[in-house]
């Protein structure tokens, strides 16, 4: 499975008078993330159904691996694109394997290739093969939403649509499935569009975050750089006032200029702290320690220090590598 690199050109949407997308425009590399985030009627669900013609936009271009969409055939299309939506719409009265196979009857896979992708899914997720005869009344929330997600990956889509998939379930089993979802991502290396309200959500799982703002793209980028620096105040107050404690939590201690100059010796009962801590649980524990150095190792290599004045430096663009 490969991710498909998505572009949308101008894209744009109204309904009689109301614009509820304006000359939308950017594109999604293959195999990244995506996330389109803003308040609520600012057009991101608009914006992703139009992407496979749930909603058929007024004008504009949006292209999948440089084919435009608008020329084909609806129906096929959504049969290609991944589409994964809070609800999660799973069929009550069909067994979790059965709904996990709906798209790959419809291609006309054969049985076996069907049961086999079936097992194959189920491992992925983290469900037990047993499971797959189980009805979605017998399932968890965070079950359920790991077989909407299994299903919308069934046909091996390059591009999956996520509408606020997490949204309804509560927030230890959230941070688990947004967790359980990056490491799946990254093994398989598809393109994911995924819409939330929930900046948090976008700065944990977006390559790229677009930020929209009634109907239009107010910024779009990285999410260190969206942090960092913010397109105008509507973005600044969006992401929030503690914007850079969230950009602590997206660097790493890797990425900061260690103190190659203090031995380990003088750093005492200091913590101790592994290259792939992120710098908001390395500033954390040098608070809790009440210290202003920490110890940064690698098995039994010790590779330096970390300061509260190297993180200072950090924050101000100083010292990242």
């Amino acid at each position: 499975m490969s991710g498909a690199t998505v572009e949308l050109r101008g894209v744009t949407k109204r309904y009689g008078s109301t614009l509820a997308v304006d000359e939308l425009s950017f594109t999604v590399p293959a195999g990244r993330i995506c996330v389109l985030v803003g308040p609520s009627g600012c057009g991101k669900t608009t914006s992703l159904r139009m992407m496979n013609r749930l909603i058929e936009p007024t004008s504009g271009e949006i292209l999948i691996d440089g084919q435009n969409v608008l020329h084909e055939d609806p129906v096929a299309l959504r049969r290609r694109i991944g589409y994964v939506i809070q609800q999660v719409g799973l069929f009550p009265h069909e067994t979790v394997a059965a709904n996990i196979a709906t798209v790959p009857q419809l291609l006309g896979w054969s049985r076996d290739r069907i049961r086999a992708r079936v097992d194959e899914l189920l491992a992925l997720i983290g469900l037990d093969r047993n499971m797959k005869e189980r009805y979605p009344a017998q399932l968890s929330g965070g079950e359920r939403q790991r077989v909407g997600v299994a299903r919308a990956m069934a046909a091996e889509p390059p591009l999956m649509l996520m509408d606020e998939p997490f949204g309804a379930v509560d927030p230890i089993v959230r941070n688990r499935l947004q967790d359980e979802f990056l490491n799946l991502q990254r093994t398989l290396g598809i393109t994911v569009i995924f819409v939330t309200h929930d900046i948090d959500e976008a700065i944990k799982l977006g390559d790229r975050v677009a930020v929209m703002r009634t109907g239009k793209l107010v910024q779009y980028s990285p999410p260190a750089e969206l942090l960092a620096h913010p397109a105008d105040d509507f973005v600044a107050q969006f992401v929030g006032h503690d914007r850079a404690l969230k950009r602590l939590g997206l660097l790493t201690v890797g990425g900061i200029e260690l103190d190659r100059t203090i031995d380990r010796s003088r750093l005492g009962a200091a913590p101790t702290l592994s290259p792939s801590t992120s710098v908001r649980d390395a500033l954390a524990a040098l608070l809790v320690a009440d210290a202003r150095a920490a110890a940064v190792v690698d098995g039994s290599n010790y590779l330096g220090a970390i300061t509260l004045p190297a993180i200072g430096r950090m924050l101000r663009g100083d010292d990242a590598k």
